[in-house]
């Protein structure tokens, strides 16, 4: 079951999951001689991302990918991959490997193959996962009603990324998988507003995780989960 923690505001949110996420990449290095971290993207993480790229750590120990990624050129304003890239891996974060989801395949189905090695190739469990939840109880690219999502949320799968297409948003997708996400140390659900506090009971009051995919990660007892959310 998760752990909830709320915050006063989302500056003291982004100061606490920071020392959290530093502390875990720490005991990776420490223990590995590398971590790993998993990441989303959207507004709500751009705080964080910005304290976290000025982190004295050994930044080129870890190794940073994304939950998710919409499947366009990595320019386009939407990318997570330019969010990530402007926000997080400068800094002392720009010594970091980036291991990015989208390739030069015309589709995310297309390019499925060549993710999955390269998200094999990370060193696991991931040393922290970051996820972010949206008002459809959606997590990463594991969207309510699409195609693929019963087969992205099957843990005796083994697959790690899949294609979506979201009914509730545009752009095809990559995702990684549920038991991809959940091969972790510890995961952070990010959230901030009082919508997603709703949004965020709701899921915990239900267990249909086709209806709110994100009722998959709260529900399980595979890997750690703490909830940090603010107003």
């Amino acid at each position: 079951m998760a752990n909830f923690i709320s915050f006063p505001s989302a500056e003291e949110l982004n100061r606490r999951l920071a020392q959290r996420i530093v502390a875990a990449l720490q005991q990776g290095i420490a223990e590995k001689g590398q971590a790993s971290l998993v990441v989303s993207g959207g507004k709500t993480p751009l705080g964080l991302f910005k304290l976290l790229s000025q982190q004295p750590l050994d930044w080129a120990r870890v190794t940073v990918t994304l939950a998710d990624e919409r499947w366009i050129n990595a320019d386009d304003p939407s990318s997570n991959e330019r969010l990530v890239r402007e926000n997080l891996l400068c800094g002392a974060a720009a010594a970091a490997n980036f291991v990015p989801l989208k390739n030069a395949s015309a589709t995310p189905f297309d390019g499925v193959e060549d993710v999955e090695q390269a998200i094999d190739a990370i060193a696991k469990p991931f040393d922290a996962v970051i996820l972010g939840m949206g008002d459809d109880g959606h997590t990463a690219s594991l969207f309510p009603g699409a195609t693929n999502l019963s087969a992205a949320l099957d843990m005796s799968s083994h697959r790690l990324v899949f294609g979506m297409t979201p009914l509730t948003a545009p752009l095809d997708r990559l995702t990684l998988t549920l038991p991809a996400l959940l091969n972790a140390r510890q995961i952070f659900l990010h959230l901030v507003g009082e919508n997603k506090r709703t949004v965020y009971q709701q899921a915990q009051s239900g267990d249909d995780v086709q209806e709110m995919p994100v009722r998959a990660v709260l529900h399980q007892t595979k890997a750690s989960v703490d909830v940090f959310w603010s107003a």
